[in-house]
Formats: structure tokens, sequence, C-alpha cells
């Protein structure tokens, strides 16, 4: 599911952060990306587990978006995520916001 707040897209990660979930994902963001939006953010509040095929997908996705001038940052993290993102090294790569709309304000600053 995507929404969208002044060309800043909403994409809600509707399960774990896994291959099969970001594959669907990246179906949908790549449609954005051949639209010219670039500025997403991911709420990840449902996610409760990380695989590693997952993040390589995510990772690539934040590669292809900044190559175009934009960026993916994330939301509502439960600690446990949080923690399994900082521990791989995902956490210095993308920002990270307690709610959607610190997210969004994160875009203009």
């Amino acid at each position: 599911m995507a929404t969208q707040n002044r060309m800043i897209d909403v994409l809600k990660c509707e399960g774990d952060l896994s291959a099969i979930e970001m594959t669907r994902m990246k179906g949908r963001m790549n449609r954005l990306l051949n639209r010219n939006h670039k500025k997403w953010v991911l709420d990840m509040g449902s996610t409760q587990r990380v695989e590693l095929a997952g993040i390589g997908i995510l990772v690539d996705r934040l590669r292809h978006v900044r190559e175009r001038k934009g960026d993916i940052k994330i939301c509502n993290l439960r600690p446990e995520v949080e923690k399994t993102l900082r521990m791989i090294g995902v956490g210095g790569l993308i920002e990270s916001y307690s709610s959607e709309e610190e997210a969004l304000r994160s875009f203009a600053a």
C-alpha cells in the first residue's frame, strides 16, 4: 500500500522484512521510480522479523533511489527490528524515525 504526501510516497511494509515482502514492494517501488517519485517513507510498524534477503533488496532499492537524487527513510520500527538493522550495519545507511510525521518532515530539512 502506498499513499502520497507532497511528492513523498509512504509505503507500508505489510509483514516481515523478508525476500517475499520486499519482492512485492520492489514492484511498487519500480513503478514509483518510473513516475519519477523518489522520496519514500517505509512504514515498518507491522514488521517483526528481518531476513537478510529482504535487507538486500531494500539496500538495492535505496541505491537506485539515491542514484536519482532521492532517498528512503523508515519509520515506526519495533525495538527488536531496529536492533537487528543496527547490528547488521543497515542502521547507518538509512535514517529511521519514530513516526511517519517525523520521517515526512525530515525531507523538508
